[in-house]
């Protein structure tokens, strides 16, 4: 009777497909949003590069949970992945983005300053995401707060310094790319997961 060895190959982080999609679409909704005072050919690049961005979160990520998908209907235990990631922290966590998100905005426009909106919401996202890695136990979520939190606040900086043109490129299209950057890469195995 032959005996085959089951290699256990590193996966992505648990969520990391449903996350990546979500990561993703906010990234091109962000690219969308703050490419519209553009030139043509420059809203019509970046649109590009974030279509084809998404386009690979999604081929990658949905292939990901048809095979999870599988590998559970194949095993007699029902216990993999079956609890999923998104928990009470989780939406806890996004329950304080959405009201910090809408109140900033509301702040700032109120203020007669509705342009460091992008900025705010930057700035709001990044931070979001030391909470999250931390309740995913994820490094890597810490390095994306950081990117984003600092573009966010680079676009107050250009506010402040009297160059509020740069405002979408620092607080929108910037972290844009970031977040469908890491959607990509939320979605290479882990090892040890």
């Amino acid at each position: 009777m032959m005996t085959h060895a089951v290699h256990s190959r590193p996966q992505p982080a648990t969520g990391a497909e449903i996350g990546s999609l979500i990561g993703g679409a906010f990234g091109l909704v962000f690219l969308i949003v703050n490419s519209a005072g553009f030139s043509t050919l420059g809203r019509t690049l970046v649109l590009i590069v974030g279509i084809a961005a998404f386009a690979a979160i999604a081929f990658l990520a949905l292939r990901g949970l048809g095979r999870m998908k599988r590998a559970q209907a194949q095993t007699a235990d029902s216990q993999v992945r079956t609890g999923g990631p998104f928990g009470r922290s989780y939406w806890i966590i996004v329950a304080i983005e959405a009201v910090a998100l809408f109140g900033g905005i509301r702040l700032l426009s109120g203020m007669g300053h509705p342009e460091l909106g992008v900025a705010w919401v930057a700035f709001v996202v990044g931070t979001h995401f030391y909470a999250l890695g931390s309740v995913f136990k994820l490094g890597r979520f810490h390095i994306l707060a950081t990117v984003v939190t600092l573009c966010g606040i680079a676009g107050f900086i250009a506010f402040f310094a009297g160059a509020p043109d740069f405002i979408p490129v620092l607080g929108g299209i910037i972290p844009g790319f970031v977040l469908l950057a890491f959607g990509l890469w939320a979605l290479v195995p882990l090892e040890g997961h």
